[in-house]
């Protein structure tokens, strides 16, 4: 058995690979209906349906097959094949937006479920992998990524970025011997306005979900058989967060005690460098709250935040936004912020704000600059220019695949780092800048506040492997 990390390393003996996923008879008319709900309804395959997933080397050549040195990761047939849309507003776009279900062994480290992003809001196909990229540098739980094609009965839908779910081998592989975990994805949900904030809204299980409700359709959805008693374990968090004020000592001993605040405190310096406004961020969703919850009812459960959905960000911006990402405040304060307590909260306290502010100095000069972005991305095209372009026949003209952009356009987006806009729904009135221009201005931003800061310095060497607040 491989683990994921493998499976999904988009490297083969000869170099780089990409993943072809070839699923047949599955009902299409089924695919774009929804149910009573407004959920995307599953797919299912008939008697003589197939799934094959499988690496090879990028090739101009739209009927892929598995070559010598690379293998067929899985192949299934029967009715248990099945497809499903995936996305909010996405799960309409032209070109599918897709989850392939596969029934396999977990151990393995093969999903039961494969996520199939099409990228259609970057006409680069660089930000998902390059987020994730940047997230794993940053020591932050990311799930493995490479580049796939997709032929859906006999049709080819081109270029996807593929990843596995956030199912309970990811979170036992980022934290394992926990024996109690409660697992809550964050929406805007219809239970309870705002979207999920994280804020306090009382001590009780039942403040944080409606009784009977649809638990797809909760503000804090729960995930991987999370029953409703564990609520209380969501309660007992929040309680205990907001329970002193962030300039006390009890606030940073307390904080420290339930939940990994160094690895969060991370994650949201990455995600405002990014600008990923679709997170937790202008908005109060895309993300996973896990739950490590002990055996005393008086101790509460160690919470870890992990990053959902990253495909808004670097200069990605629609119509009613000021479209200026790049030149935001470094510390979630001003104009088109959600409400986000969890972050304010940590950075109202010198401690962990030195923390955080230290840390993205030192990611911006590592990491987070236009010549790192640039090395960080070199591979990526080598694989794309062998793939996007089967999209459209010819450079101007339309993709077959329901692509908005040309050929062309994805040359000048991921090659020459071109600024985009498209009047073509689903995506009229978007606004694509290039990603160089965009981080290079993003770093002029935040390095010009940091030098106007006064402020202490963390004790902490990043550096050094070790990455921890001093004791």
């Amino acid at each position: 058995a491989e683990d994921r990390t493998t499976i999904f390393s988009g490297t083969g003996p000869l170099g780089a690979t990409i993943l072809v996923v070839q699923v047949d008879g599955v009902d299409l008319s089924t695919l774009w209906k929804d149910d009573e709900f407004g959920e995307a309804l599953k797919a299912n395959g008939k008697a003589g349906a197939s799934v094959r997933v499988f690496e090879t080397r990028p090739a101009l050549v739209r009927q892929k097959q598995p070559d010598a040195e690379n293998g067929v990761i899985i192949t299934e047939q029967g009715e248990q094949v099945s497809v499903k849309r995936r996305g909010n507003t996405s799960r309409w776009d032209p070109k599918v937006n897709i989850s392939v279900y596969l029934d396999d062994d977990e151990e393995s480290g093969i999903p039961r479920q494969l996520n199939l992003l099409n990228s259609l809001r970057d006409p680069s196909y660089h930000r998902v992998r390059l987020a994730f990229d940047l997230l794993g540098l940053a020591r932050c739980p990311v799930r493995p990524n490479m580049y796939a094609e997709l032929t859906l009965n006999g049709k080819y839908y081109g270029t996807y970025v593929a990843m596995p779910p956030m199912d309970q081998y990811h979170f036992e592989t980022c934290l394992p011997g926990v024996t109690h975990r409660a697992i809550f994805k964050g929406n805007y949900g219809n239970d309870l306005p705002g979207g999920a904030s994280l804020e306090l809204r009382g001590k009780l299980a039942t403040d944080y979900f409606e009784p009977g409700s649809r638990p797809e359709s909760r503000t804090y959805e729960p995930r991987l058989d999370t029953p409703d008693s564990d609520y209380a374990a969501l309660a007992s968090f929040l309680t205990a967060f907001h329970s002193n004020e962030p300039a006390s000592v009890p606030f940073v001993d307390g904080a420290r005690k339930i939940m990994d605040v160094e690895g969060f405190l991370r994650t949201m310096a990455v995600v405002n460098l990014l600008g990923s406004w679709d997170t937790y961020y202008l908005n109060s969703q895309n993300y996973f709250l896990h739950l490590a919850v002990g055996d005393s009812s008086t101790q509460p459960p160690f919470a870890t935040f992990f990053l959902n959905d990253l495909d808004s960000l670097l200069g990605v911006s629609w119509p009613g936004q000021k479209r200026n990402w790049q030149d935001k405040d470094l510390l979630y304060r001003g104009r088109e912020i959600g409400k986000l307590p969890l972050i304010t909260k940590l950075l109202a306290n010198d401690i962990f704000r030195n923390y955080y502010v230290d840390f993205m100095e030192w990611f911006v000069a590592r990491h987070f600059n236009v010549g790192r972005v640039r090395l960080l991305q070199a591979p990526y095209w080598s694989v794309l220019e062998q793939s996007v372009y089967l999209e459209a026949d010819t450079p101007f003209g339309a993709a077959h695949t329901g692509r908005p952009w040309t050929n062309d356009q994805v040359y000048r987006a991921a090659v020459l780092d071109q600024a985009l806009t498209s009047e073509q729904e689903p995506l009229k009135g978007i606004r694509v800048d290039g990603i160089d221009g965009f981080v290079a201005a993003r770093c002029k931003k935040v390095l010009a506040q940091i030098a106007g800061m006064t402020r202490s310095h963390s004790g902490v060497d990043f550096d050094s492997a070790n990455w921890s607040l001093p004791a």
